[in-house]
């Protein structure tokens, strides 16, 4: 029914774990777990969701006579798993509708393109589809400090369930599709995107990367997660933001898990008599809890050691058998920086600290250390998940000094071979 087999579909994107919540009966879900389980695609069905089960998910697919019977009690978690950036799929007779009724004002407020019919009130629109629509997926983006968040509609009108499970993995090809584009400087997804400052959009990078993984498998992302500085004034000053991608092997009976922390700072110029900011320092720590589950050791971290403006940070990480490391490069564009590493194996924590030479403003500068830990099974706390906090800081300054800090971000993960469960995080 499309360009691609549904094995191209998976090609290029990360397996997704599919959760459905609806009823067996329905034609549309018994077609699709006998789909997904056709091509290996991991799925689960379940009659009911929480904030905590669906951070466990790639993408959510619902029945439209779940959503009538059930969807309000539902709504504040299927509200929450789109504001997370969760594809969102309904599948079903009239799918398009009975989506909407639960999340329709929060695509009025938020959605940067609303598909309806009019209001009689200007250029408003109402959220509404046509009743044969059968399958319909949203899927919102958070970008930060964005008032309206780029979004994908995909309607499929009279389509036979025979063709859910393409509908539901097109839908996700194309979403991790829009992600790239999404991470691409100076790039809005929807021209009718609003910002409240469009600074934090569309600031210059102040450097470039390139990252290679190799023998690992992706296992998810927590993130963006952002804290915000401000002037006297009240203006936005700075703004760190994290995330953080994980992968997975195994090597010689033990288990190996890759953190690649992604941390974006962004120094802002402020309106009159405010100065300029810029970046003067940023941190990412991890903490494995060795301590407590001296299976868990920490096996390798990057960059190590300390160096002095440098505008090219070049790294390799790997678990010592060939072909499985990850490979990162990294230029600043605008100034240099330093960094400082920091470890305490028995601990199971490492840092990093960086400080900027000459940054620029309106600049967002990446920081991309990683570290691997070793789950040893032969030691307590030796078996998946991997238990580890993720930390970031940043410190930002002008003429007068560094002295603005937004607060610090923290989350707290269990890292599983198939996919990553938030237990808390603290911004």
């Amino acid at each position: 029914m499309g360009t691609y087999s549904i094995e191209e579909l998976l090609s290029g994107v990360p397996i997704p774990t599919v959760c459905i919540v609806g009823y067996a009966t329905n034609p549309y879900i018994g077609n699709l777990t006998t789909g997904l389980g056709k091509v290996g695609v991991p799925y689960t069905v379940t009659m009911g969701i929480s904030n905590q089960s669906i951070v466990r998910c790639s993408i959510l697919v619902i029945s439209s006579d779940w959503l009538e019977n059930l969807g309000n009690r539902y709504r504040g978690v299927i509200i929450n798993a789109m504001q997370r950036g969760l594809p969102m799929v309904a599948v079903g007779p009239n799918a398009g509708n009975s989506l909407l009724m639960i999340v329709g004002n929060f695509i009025t407020s938020n959605a940067a393109l609303i598909l309806g019919i009019p209001t009689g009130n200007g250029k408003q629109l109402r959220p509404e589809l046509p009743v044969n629509v059968v399958a319909l997926g949203i899927v919102v983006i958070p970008i930060r400090n964005a008032t309206r968040y780029p979004t994908i509609w995909e309607v499929y009108i009279n389509t036979p369930p025979t063709n859910i499970t393409y509908i539901v993995l097109s839908i996700w090809k194309d979403h991790n599709n829009a992600l790239i584009k999404t991470n691409l400087p100076l790039y809005a997804l929807v021209p009718s995107l609003a910002m409240n400052t469009a600074k934090a959009l569309f600031q210059q990078s102040g450097s470039s990367l390139s990252v290679n993984i190799q023998g690992f498998n992706y296992v998810g992302y927590v993130g963006w997660y952002a804290t915000n500085t401000y002037d006297w004034y009240g203006n936005l000053a700075g703004q760190q933001a994290l995330r953080v991608d994980f992968y997975y092997t195994t090597a010689n009976n033990y288990y190996f898990f890759l953190n690649l922390v992604k941390h974006d700072v962004t120094g802002f110029n402020p309106p009159d008599p405010s100065p300029s900011f810029t970046p003067c320092q940023a941190t990412e720590a991890i903490n494995g809890y060795t301590s407590e589950f001296p299976g868990q050791v920490l096996f390798d971290s990057a960059p190590t050691g300390a160096s002095s403006n440098q505008v090219t940070i070049s790294y390799e990480i790997g678990i010592g058998e060939e072909g499985v490391y990850a490979a990162v490069s990294e230029t600043i564009t605008q100034g240099s920086v330093n960094w400082n590493y920091l470890s305490f194996p028995t601990e199971g924590q490492d840092k990093w600290t960086w400080t900027f030479n000459n940054p620029s403003t309106e600049t967002t500068y990446t920081l991309m250390p990683a570290d691997i830990f070793q789950l040893n099974p032969n030691l307590s706390g030796g078996y998946p998940p991997l238990y580890e906090t993720i930390n970031s800081t940043a410190l930002f300054g002008n003429l007068f000094g560094c002295f603005n800090s937004p607060s610090p971000i923290s989350v707290t993960v269990d890292v599983y071979p198939t996919s990553v469960a938030v237990i808390s995080t603290n911004t």
